[in-house]
C-alpha cells in the first residue's frame, strides 16, 4: 500500500459562503514523480478511499490501463470517509458540504501540490459525480473526463437508493448537480473543454437510463468531443472491483489513444 500523505488546506470556502480553515486532507500518490508525466486523478467511490492500488487493482499498475510507468496518479480522500480515524474533523460542518464543495477542496489540494492541470479525472458513482463538478469548475484544466456509472445531476435520474459507507457520503452523492445556481445542465456542460468519455453499465438500475441517454444525446449534438462506452452486465455497480477486467479494457482503450495524442 502506498504511504498515506497529509496536507493542510488553509481556507476551504463552501457553497453557502461558510469558510472552513486549516482542513487536513489525506491523499496517496502513485507512479512517476510529479512533473515528469501526465497527471491522472482517481476520485474514490461511495465505498472506497484513496487506496487506489486496492480498489482499482487490475486497472492501475505496471502495464495496466493506468500505467504507473507512464503517469503520475493521485487519489484524494474525502474528509469524513473514515480512512483515518485519528484525524478530528469535528470542525467541518458536514451538513453543509456538497459534492461541489469537495470538488473545490480537491482542486485546492492539487494546487497546493503544484498540479494545475490534469490529463484525466476518473471516478465511479460518487467519484464520477465529483469529477463532473471539478471539470465544470475549471473547464480548461482537464483534458479527459471519465465518469463511470455516474451522472452530472444525481437526483435528476436516480431511481434507486445507493449503498454508501456512511450517511455523509450518501448526502454528497445526492448533492451532485453541475447546474445548481447556474444555467441548465446542457448550457453548463457545453462549456467543458475536456473530452468526455461516458462509461455506463448495461443493467445499471440506479439511474433512469432512458432519460440519462436522452440528455447525453442532446449534449452530443452540441459537443462533438463526447464518447460513449458500455460495460457488460454487472450485478451491482457498487462492486465494479469484481468486474475490473471490463473496466481495465475500456479505460485502457481511452487512455492509450489520448496518451498518444497528448505526446504526439
Amino acid at each position: 500500500m502506498q504511504t498515506l500523505q497529509q496536507i493542510t488546506i488553509p481556507v476551504w470556502p463552501l457553497e453557502d459562503n461558510t469558510i472552513v480553515n486549516n482542513v487536513s486532507v489525506t491523499y496517496r500518490q502513485f507512479g512517476l514523480p510529479l512533473g515528469t508525466a501526465p497527471v491522472i486523478l482517481i476520485n474514490h467511490s461511495l465505498n472506497s478511499d484513496s487506496d487506489c492500488m486496492f480498489h482499482w487493482d487490475g486497472v492501475i499498475g505496471k502495464n495496466k490501463a493506468i500505467d504507473l510507468t507512464e503517469y503520475t496518479v493521485f487519489c484524494i480522500d474525502i474528509p469524513g470517509n473514515e480512512v483515518v480515524k485519528e484525524i478530528n474533523y469535528s470542525y467541518i460542518p458536514f451538513e453543509k458540504v456538497t459534492a461541489r464543495d469537495v470538488a473545490v477542496l480537491f482542486w485546492l489540494t492539487l494546487f497546493e501540490l503544484e498540479v494545475n492541470e490534469l490529463f484525466a479525472i476518473i471516478g465511479a458513482d460518487l467519484g464520477g459525480g465529483i469529477a463532473w463538478e471539478m471539470t465544470t469548475l475549471f473547464p480548461k484544466r482537464v483534458q479527459n473526463l471519465i465518469p463511470i456509472a455516474s451522472s452530472p445531476k444525481t437526483d435528476h435520474w436516480l431511481v434507486k437508493e445507493p449503498i454508501a459507507k456512511n450517511e455523509f457520503l450518501k448526502s454528497l452523492f445526492y448533492s451532485i448537480d453541475i447546474s445548481r445556481g447556474r444555467e441548465g445542465l446542457l448550457e453548463v456542460a457545453q462549456y467543458i473543454k475536456s473530452k468526455i468519455h461516458i462509461i455506463s453499465v448495461k443493467n445499471d438500475s440506479n439511474y433512469n437510463r432512458n432519460e440519462l441517454k436522452r440528455f447525453y444525446t442532446k449534449l452530443n449534438d452540441i459537443k462533438k468531443q463526447l464518447h460513449f462506452y458500455e460495460l457488460d452486465e454487472i450485478e451491482n455497480t457498487i462492486y465494479l472491483k469484481e468486474h475490473i477486467e471490463q473496466v481495465d479494457r475500456v479505460v485502457d482503450g481511452i487512455l492509450e489513444k489520448e496518451f498518444i495524442n497528448n505526446v504526439a
